[in-house]
């Protein structure tokens, strides 16, 4: 729709369009927070109509562009040239970054937060693989975790028999969804993934948004911890 919808107070979400990565079909979603001193914290941008950039930039002003996975690195440019002015934060790369030479970052995301938002936001890079990097945030005022590419939820495609086999043989076929197999197996230190996984859960959240998939509205704790009995076993 790519049309701003809100998720919970001062949260909001757009879909974006689908894109392809590695022959498969993603959907795509971008995060917009109104910070405490009012300025706008934007995570994975997606391309939008002038309708629905122009209520965004109503909200506030763009203070802080954000790529939470390695994955979506690249979706940085093209809000970079609408708002040069802002920051740019990117995960810790791999050599699975899809990234543009040509930006210039101002800093690496790691567990705590950057003060800019620390009075919004909780977050922690996920631990435990060399090849998957993910940082994912807690928006304590709406009780929201967001992530990017760790949990998944792929609807089943008509005439696309294949497809949703593999998403099946994956875990990510709707409605259960969770942790792509694949992902998971780049999970080598399960201890440091555990320690992660124990933080996360101790945050009091309700709700959870993903890139790819639908978003989970309530009871969200208990989506994610099924989502990750893979690593408690």
């Amino acid at each position: 729709m790519r049309t701003l919808q809100q998720f919970g107070e001062n949260l909001w979400i757009v879909d974006g369009a689908n894109v392809r990565d590695m022959g498969i079909s993603f959907t795509t979603r971008m995060t917009i927070a109104k910070l405490s001193d009012g300025s706008l914290w934007v995570e994975s941008p997606v391309s939008v109509p002038y309708e629905t950039l122009k209520q965004i930039v109503e909200l506030g002003p763009v203070r802080y562009i954000v790529s939470s996975t390695q994955r979506h690195v690249w979706r940085l440019e093209e809000w970079h040239k609408l708002f040069p002015e802002a920051q740019l934060w990117v995960p810790p790369t791999t050599l699975f970054t899809f990234k543009n030479k040509v930006l210039s970052y101002t800093g690496i995301l790691i567990d705590d937060p950057y003060q800019g938002w620390a009075n919004d936001f909780e977050q922690l890079t996920f631990k435990g693989s060399h090849w998957f990097k993910e940082v994912i945030f807690y928006h304590k005022e709406s009780r929201t975790v967001i992530m990017g590419d760790l949990i998944q939820i792929h609807s089943v495609v008509k005439g696309k028999p294949f497809l949703n086999a593999f998403m099946k043989f994956e875990g990510v076929k709707h409605p259960d969804g969770g942790v792509g197999f694949d992902i998971r197996l780049t999970f080598t230190k399960r201890n440091l993934a555990r320690q992660s996984l124990e933080r996360l859960l101790s945050w009091d959240f309700n709700k959870l948004i993903i890139a790819h998939g639908g978003c989970i509205g309530k009871d969200a704790k208990q989506f994610v911890e099924k989502a990750f009995q893979w690593l408690k076993r």
